[in-house]
């Protein structure tokens, strides 16, 4: 080796040397910082990760009615479950459980594989089975020394203490699934409980408890040492609703017993889905609200969300419009001879004779108010319907509630009016090009079939007759459903035709009428407080809009609407037995419905038969000179409104005035 050599080995080893030394120094530095500098920091780290949180579910809050009967309450229920730390490896612990608790589905091998499940997770308990019985309770205390890791705790449980008192406004409960990390649910996790429906759902935030925990020390292997810390639930708060509920439950009973009533006529056989609401006037509240079929899980609640041809229930629009606009005398005479004198002369099922304003309201005479709709128009009547907020939800708090379609609400804006005529092309349209693919078709078979060509020419001119006939149909319909006409007024003019609207849309109606054209926003919470008595929100009346129109129109329609409730009446019959000192304003009415009927046919498919049955209407408010209270139902193939929602009216009402009742 030369000396130029061994002088460049030198410098490499010192070169080496160096590097060494930095980064010795570098591992020294990095050291101090970690456990002298941040020494915090890590330890903090260190700390969370070896705690975990195991959630206590906080009961949500009490529903009670006005008058303060609980409804709704969270009530402690047992279950069983076992705890990684004290089980594993208890065999004979595993035998004694799957013994007291004696359930098929929970065995020895189930045991083993839901704590195998839980072994990331090993810190939370496993619960084997809730809802436990006393009897379940007791005998595992009693064993308690033969059970380590077994451990009994309390969870709230959802009742409802009235099945079947106003469920579709209670709503219910269910674990989270499509609103997990939705807006508004976004501190939620898997299994939590929240409401689904009615003001469970609407009052969510309100009603849903603080969640509290359980603080877990686990080791490196995710499994639990101890405990540390326990931060117990705050339970939710409470809603008082407008609810009165001796009304509510006289509804809901009386509801039930008129249905199965109607289903053994054979008149109304159809009759088992309905609506019902009553409601203050003045103020909006609800004081009790109904509908059928009575299961909120699988049937919308009617009185928001179902849409109905209102019927005679409507006449009053049109005649406020014919008063308003059409400046008609209310005294002026006009004959009923049985249908009207214009195409397509709709009939009139009240007597024939003279019918006056009052009249034709007190026994609700078809021609009557189809001549007044000619003279008012479709324009005046849509924006009298808009004046009693016919073309807007309600704004009641309660979730999903709809909006009436009223196809001549908005006529008077152009854009509205073409945007619903290029609707109803396209709907006919689509029907006619699938009768005309269906001919296509069924030609095509015929066709191939032809056993010869005089056959086959027969077959062709056939297709071509068919095919022009039903080209020329659809032409027709095209040109009828893309405009309006006389005999589309005179449908809506009697409540029938193009529109319909949801129950709380019309007894909101019927109360503006009753309240000198002052419309009230329902609703059905009235205060909010907490466990310990707090009122945290209260609620109160809220003006949703008025009308312009004339006091004494108004006085003239309620008028017409007393009548009805008086001798010859078509409501004479509901209110009878009233004093004279609570005179009532009513209006009944029948719309016509087409149902579909289900049977199974020969060949043992379901066959559905098409047929047309009448529902029942029914609105009245009083006392008529000073309104309290107003109502609305609807009893769906009910065949009259008097026969059918009429007997609910009286009911509620004869209960709120106390009449008939000893001493009262």
């Amino acid at each position: 080796m030369n000396l130029k050599t061994r002088e460049e080995l030198k410098d490499n080893l010192f070169t080496l040397k160096i590097l060494y030394f930095l980064v010795f120094a570098v591992l020294l530095l990095t050291l101090f910082k970690m456990q002298i500098l941040d020494s915090e920091v890590y330890q903090t780290r260190a700390d969370s990760n070896r705690m975990r949180l195991v959630g206590i579910q906080a009961p949500r809050g009490d529903i009670l009615t006005r008058d303060g009967e609980v409804l709704v309450r969270d009530y402690p229920s047992f279950e069983v479950s076992l705890t990684y730390m004290d089980v594993v490896g208890a065999e004979q612990a595993l035998n004694t459980l799957v013994e007291i608790l004696n359930d098929p589905e929970i065995t020895i091998e189930w045991l083993k594989e839901r704590i195998d499940e839980n072994i990331y997770r090993s810190y939370e308990p496993i619960i084997i089975k809730r809802g436990l019985s006393i009897e379940e309770v007791s005998k595992i205390e009693a064993r308690k020394n033969e059970l380590p890791g077994v451990r009994i705790t309390e969870s709230p449980v959802r009742t409802y203490l009235y099945p079947g008192v106003a469920t579709h406004l209670l709503g219910f409960t269910s674990e989270i699934s499509s609103e997990l990390g939705q807006t508004g649910y976004e501190n939620y996790r898997l299994g939590d409980l929240i409401g689904k429906f009615g003001v469970e759902k609407q009052y969510e935030t309100y009603l849903r408890g603080q969640d509290g925990y359980q603080k877990v020390e686990v080791n490196a292997k995710n499994r639990p040492i101890g405990f540390v810390d326990t931060k117990e639930a705050v339970a939710g708060n409470n809603l008082v609703l407008t609810i009165d509920f001796k009304l509510q439950k006289l509804l809901d009973d009386s509801l039930d017993e008129l249905l199965e009533t109607l289903q053994k006529n054979p008149r109304t056989a159809y009759a088992e889905q309905g609506a019902i609401v009553l409601m203050e006037v003045k103020t909006g509240k609800i004081l009790a609200m109904s509908s059928r079929p009575n299961d909120p899980i699988r049937y919308q609640n009617k009185v928001i969300q179902g849409r109905y041809i209102p019927g005679s229930t409507y006449k009053m629009i049109t005649g406020l419009a014919a008063l308003e606009y059409a400046k008609i005398n209310p005294l002026e005479i006009i004959v009923n001879n049985g249908a009207y004198w214009e195409p397509p002369y709709i009939k009139s099922i009240a007597p024939l004779g003279q019918y006056n304003y009052y009249s034709a309201i007190a026994r609700s005479d078809n021609v009557y108010f189809q001549e007044m709709g000619r003279r008012a128009g479709i324009v005046n009547i849509s924006k009298m319907g808009e004046e009693f907020g016919l073309h807007l939800p309600t704004g009641i708090d309660l979730p999903y509630e709809s909006t009436g379609e009223s196809v001549f609400q908005g006529l008077p804006n152009e854009e509205k009016r073409q945007a619903y005529f290029q609707w109803a092309a396209g709907v006919t349209n689509n029907r006619y090009e699938k009768r005309l693919a269906n001919l296509e078709l069924e030609y095509e078979e015929k066709i191939a079939a032809a056993a010869d060509e005089d056959e086959l020419k027969k077959i062709t001119r056939e297709k071509t007759r068919d095919t022009n006939i039903l080209k020329a149909q659809w032409q027709i319909d095209l040109n009828w459903n893309t405009s309006w006409h006389a005999a589309d007024t005179f449908n809506v003019a009697i409540g029938q035709g193009r529109q319909n609207y949801t129950p709380i849309q019309l007894v909101s109606y019927i109360a503006q009428l009753a309240n000198d054209g002052v419309r009230m926003k329902p609703y059905v919470v009235e205060k909010i407080v907490s466990e310990d008595g707090m009122v945290i929100e209260e609620f109160f009346p809220e003006i949703a809009g008025s009308t312009n129109i004339s006091k004494d129109s108004m006085e003239k329609t309620i008028r017409g609407m007393i009548q009805a409730s008086e001798p010859r009446g078509t409501a004479y019959s509901t209110f009878a037995n009233f004093p004279s000192n609570i005179k009532v304003a009513a209006k009944t009415g029948t719309a016509q419905r087409e149902i579909n009927i289900e049977s199974n046919g020969l060949n043992g498919e379901t066959e559905v038969t098409q047929i047309f049955q009448s529902d029942g209407l029914f609105t009245a408010f009083a006392p008529a000179d000073d309104p309290e209270i107003v109502f609305f139902g609807i009893i769906e193939a009910g065949n009259s409104g008097s026969g059918s929602a009429g007997k609910i009216a009286k009911i509620l009402f004869e209960e709120y005035f106390g009449i008939g009742k000893a001493g009262e």
